[in-house]
């Protein structure tokens, strides 16, 4: 098999499965009460887009770390659970060959929600009367948004390796909310620049990222991504 039919396999497992729909509905719901909570506290003289998509994606993009992280994990961790691994192994392909097929369907996924949640939180703006703004504004907000959303996806390696090596999903949401509760004090304190997974949120706010910021990035999703095709490749399986 090559590597599309692989990756035909990974899209239709899927989009069968109630997971890949149930995202889109959780997600879904944090832009509307997001977009509708930014209208109702602006000031008596109304909100701008440049204001209100400001604050949303502030805080949407967060909330894909949470969203971005259970998908990577289950896309791996539910082989496991559902105790379909040796099914996927006895298939005539390579291993690295179905790693690099999972990658891509979370990375797929992932992007879709991204742009599905922008969309949903641009219409909830616009049916609430949001005023001014732009075209080229917009879109260069958006087109940040996908940078910082590509960001999180990358830091979610660490939690697909933990996926693996503990041979299912739950690990990988337990180490999602330390690191939530871990980012809010970290960047409290001034660290979120050298933190991985505050990062994201650093571009995000100012579009930029230093040096050092990138590094730390960097070296955490080459780990992530790398370990995962190493203990595909080297350890044991049942």
């Amino acid at each position: 098999m090559n590597i599309l039919s692989v990756l035909h396999c990974e899209l239709r497992k899927i989009i069968r499965s109630n997971v890949f729909w149930i995202m889109f509905l959780v997600l879904g719901f944090g832009p509307i009460m997001m977009g509708v909570g930014n209208v109702l506290s602006s000031n008596a003289g109304g909100i701008h887009w440049e204001q209100y998509l400001t604050g949303l994606l502030d805080t949407l993009a967060p909330l894909g770390l949470i969203g971005y992280t259970f998908i990577a994990a289950w896309v791996f961790g539910r082989e496991f659970s559902d105790r379909t691994i040796k099914d996927l192994l006895a298939k005539p392909v390579s291993r690295a060959k179905i790693v690099l097929s999972k990658f891509l369907v979370i990375l797929a996924w992932c992007l879709l929600l991204s742009i599905y949640m922008f969309a949903v939180g641009f219409a909830v703006g616009a049916i609430l009367g949001v005023e001014g703004g732009s075209a080229a504004f917009i879109w260069s907000l958006f087109f940040k948004f996908l940078i910082t959303s590509l960001l999180y996806i990358f830091v979610t390696a660490p939690s697909i390796l933990l996926a693996n090596v503990t041979k299912g999903y739950l690990a990988p949401l337990g180490l999602i909310l330390i690191i939530v509760i871990l980012s809010n004090v970290l960047a409290s304190f001034g660290f979120a620049p050298y933190f991985p997974w505050t990062i994201p949120s650093v571009f995000q706010s100012t579009g930029s990222l230093q040096l050092s910021s990138i590094v730390i990035l960097a070296y955490t999703g080459i780990i992530g991504i790398a370990g995962t095709f190493a203990w595909w490749r080297y350890a044991e399986h049942p």
